[in-house]
């Protein structure tokens, strides 16, 4: 069986995915294509960039780029000649080699964002992708279930996939290290405590917000605490802006600019301590279990569609409003102790819903 799988190859979950269905059974043929760059990614992740430089003529060219993107994707699918071929994050453009995609078994992958911020005129246009789709995979029951509502068609080939968290491994491999050198491995400040704000560099993450409360905390409470920005993919020019924003504030803070894998990204997560999550939208955050599962203490929103981490029991905390932010990062960093404390109940549920073993074999039935 030959499998293509079209994703964000700087984003860990098709590339996990991509590892862990190899890891099952080593004999099938599966590969991922970024869809930025073009490169394909073999077994071994040997890289063929073949259509990426070709591609590299016509990239930064406005509107017509996706055009070619397109056509070197359909290239790619006719010539390796897939049995599967599953698409992560939903755009209309795949309607212009739709009659490609649909001669082998396809797969379209919700992560969430992609559905919630699409404008009903783009959703009703990729309607004719969904039709003619084999399977659509959501990380959520909630997500799933907005989308059955708007188009009230497709249940019967529409399932709850979840992606599992390799870093979660790599965190229990870590735990027992030294918070201090761990800290200081990344240059952090080790004798303040550590607040990660957001996870990459889009607007969505609404680090403009962040920055405007915290701001506004005690000098005292200020002189605790090193603020981390990680900001390793996204949006570019916004990462520029925010860290322009910054130079001119009296925070002490890193903005993480290069990417991170295994040991490293597990880092992040050990040596912060409290880490706030207020996207405007959200589907399942891997990121944000990442750090629950380190035991840090959670800030997010109370609009993000968590039902699920609350039904399991899962402790953090949310907020109706950014201007909540000021008070409860204060009431949290002078009562450390007591909410760490309370963080115990979080691993084993956080391993049981997102680690790769309990997740994989949802995809293998997909697939």
């Amino acid at each position: 069986m030959k499998i293509l799988i079209i994703a964000n190859s700087k984003i860990v979950f098709g590339r996990e995915l991509k590892e862990e269905l190899f890891q099952k059974d080593k004999n099938i043929d599966i590969s991922l294509l970024d869809f930025a760059s073009l490169t394909l990614f073999d077994n071994t992740n040997q890289e063929n960039q073949t259509y990426s430089k070709e591609f590299l003529k016509y990239k930064n060219i406005p509107k017509i780029s996706m055009f070619f993107r397109m056509l070197y994707i359909k290239k790619v699918i006719q010539e390796y000649n897939f049995d599967i071929v599953n698409i992560h994050v939903s755009r209309w453009f795949y309607l212009l080699i739709l009659p490609t995609l649909i001669k082998q078994k396809l797969i379209i992958t919700f992560y969430g964002s992609d559905f919630y911020r699409t404008s009903n005129l783009i959703k009703d246009i990729q309607k004719v992708i969904y039709k003619k789709a084999d399977a659509i995979t959501f990380t959520n029951p909630l997500t799933m279930k907005s989308f059955l509502n708007y188009y009230n068609n497709f249940k019967d080939k529409s399932y709850v996939c979840r992606f599992g968290l390799k870093t979660l491994d790599y965190i229990d491999k870590n735990r027992d290290k030294s918070k201090t050198e761990i800290k200081q491995s990344l240059g952090y400040n080790s004798k303040k405590i550590i607040i990660t704000c957001g996870y990459n560099s889009t607007k969505a993450q609404q680090h403009t917000k962040i920055i405007e409360s915290i701001k506004k905390l005690d000098d005292s409470l200020l002189k605790k605490i090193q603020f981390i920005f990680p900001m390793t993919y996204g949006d570019n020019l916004n990462r520029e802006n925010i860290k322009n924003i910054l130079k001119s504030s009296n925070l002490d803070y890193i903005v993480l600019e290069d990417f991170l894998y295994k040991d490293e990204n597990a880092y992040i997560k050990l040596a912060s301590d409290i880490m706030i999550n207020i996207l405007e939208t959200d589907s399942f955050s891997g990121t944000m279990q990442e750090f629950l599962y380190a035991n840090n203490v959670v800030i997010t929103g109370s609009w993000l569609p968590y039902e699920l981490f609350d039904k399991e029991g899962i402790k953090y905390y949310k907020i109706d409003d950014t201007k909540e932010l000021k008070k409860t990062i204060t009431k949290i960093v002078n009562n450390m102790k007591e909410y760490k404390r309370d963080l115990l109940v979080n691993q084993d549920i956080i391993y049981r819903l997102s680690s790769w073993k309990n997740c994989i074999e949802s995809w293998v039935n997909v697939y």
